[in-house]
């Protein structure tokens, strides 16, 4: 039977596919709640599988399942850039995976999907595309094994395979969707391109230009320019589930207050365990000072406070937190000032005021998305989280490591001033 595949659209900027491979129908609107509850009841038996791709991303053929040990991990953070690595060891007895430039090498692409069965039919999540860095061939006490590292697409950007040649230019009042497009599209030596798939660059940054010339060195990686591009445009950047690009903007991807929430979870019905909260109160920080380019003698600065007093961590209860200043020469404007100041001092209150615990199995769990936890002995009703980091084996004890900081740890408050 055909598999149907449907897509997942987060508040995040995330893109999910779901295959469903069986006669079970699954849409948006009624079945998703149907499988949480699977899910909740601990009814599913977990599933993986790897594809080997194409240059051009297309399926080559699917690793055995059972040529794949159980163990692997796969990581999930919550950055710009890179956010997933991918673990896993291959059964190699036969010498069919031994790394060899017709098989599995340096710059081989990968697809993990994840996923769960339900009776006799599969629902199928794609958890990214990845890149083979690394092979190393074992021998273990029962027999011949290689392990492998991958890590998702925007390694591409980065090291020696993203490393510029020469000086690359970017004049003022470029259109930058354009310049990211010819990135991608640029070749790697090989024959293959950066990157095959199109790019998910959020309709609010259409027509928006360059305003001040970019340039970068030979010896500088695509990653740099990328980074300068995004501070421009004040956006996310990274590689979503489905092995695009994506640029959002920072007012969409962090307006947690206006995020639904992804799952609910009730602590005292046991649906988590090792839940714990940890404040490194020596590092807080509850203010971000940020000071970008200078217009007329007047420079661009924006000031970032948290001074929420609903959390613990606002300048009313513990004084003011502030970090090193920030300075970027490609903020041009108030607007953008503001916009990274908040940005700067959200991260940095989402890093200090980690909380984590262990939970069932979950594809629908992304990070940058909202969970809420009731907790009596936490005193939590409802209370809600962004989670921050996901990881999981690649084995059937069907549990999953997450996490989240409380969004009321997260307001913030823009002073702007030119001077």
């Amino acid at each position: 039977m055909a598999e149907r595949i449907k897509y997942n659209y987060l508040a995040s900027g995330e893109v999910e596919p779901y295959i469903v491979d069986g006669d079970f129908y699954i849409s948006q609107d009624s079945n998703i709640e149907m499988l949480q509850k699977e899910i909740d009841l601990n009814l599913v038996t977990p599933r993986y599988r790897i594809y080997v791709l194409y240059p051009d991303e297309t399926i080559n053929y699917e690793l055995p399942e059972s040529c794949i040990k159980v163990g692997g991990s796969y990581n999930e953070n919550y950055q710009n850039g890179q956010r997933r690595t991918l673990n896993f060891s291959l059964y190699n007895n036969g010498g069919d995976y031994s790394p060899n430039i017709n098989k599995l090498w340096a710059g081989t692409r990968i697809r993990l999907d994840v996923g769960f069965s339900i009776n006799t039919d599969t629902v199928w999540f794609t958890r990214g595309y990845f890149i083979i860095t690394k092979a190393t061939p074992n021998l273990t006490a029962t027999g011949k094994e290689v392990s492998i590292t991958a890590n998702d697409k925007y390694c591409v950007f980065e090291g020696a395979i993203g490393r510029l040649d020469e000086t690359f230019e970017i004049p003022e009042g470029t259109d930058i969707r354009e310049v990211i497009e010819s990135i991608q599209l640029l070749e790697l030596g090989d024959g293959s391109v950066r990157d095959p798939k199109p790019l998910f660059y959020n309709e609010k940054l259409q027509g928006k230009k360059t305003q001040v010339t970019i340039t970068k060195n030979a010896g500088d990686t695509y990653d740099d320019l990328i980074k300068e591009l995004a501070t421009q445009l004040s956006a996310e950047y990274f590689y979503s589930a489905s092995g695009n690009l994506t640029f959002v903007p920072t007012t969409d991807s962090t307006a947690d207050k206006n995020k639904p929430n992804i799952y609910f979870f009730n602590a005292d019905e046991g649906e988590m365990s090792q839940l714990n909260f940890d404040y490194d109160y020596n590092s807080i920080i509850n203010r971000i000072i940020v000071i970008g380019n200078s217009k007329n003698g007047a420079v661009y600065k924006a000031v970032a406070v948290n001074n929420d007093e609903r959390s613990p961590l606002c300048y009313q209860r513990i004084g003011y937190r502030t970090d090193s200043i920030v300075n970027d020469s490609n903020i041009f404007s108030d607007v953008l000032a503001q916009e990274r100041a908040e940005y700067e001092l959200r991260q940095k209150l989402i890093l200090k005021t980690t909380s984590s615990a262990n939970v069932l199995f979950n594809p629908f769990l992304m990070v940058n998305n909202l969970i809420s936890i009731t907790s009596e002995f936490f005193n939590f009703a409802a209370e809600r989280f962004l989670l921050q980091s996901i990881s999981f084996n690649l084995d059937f004890s069907g549990q999953m490591s997450i996490t989240f900081s409380n969004i009321n740890n997260l307001s913030t408050n823009i002073e702007i001033s030119r001077g």
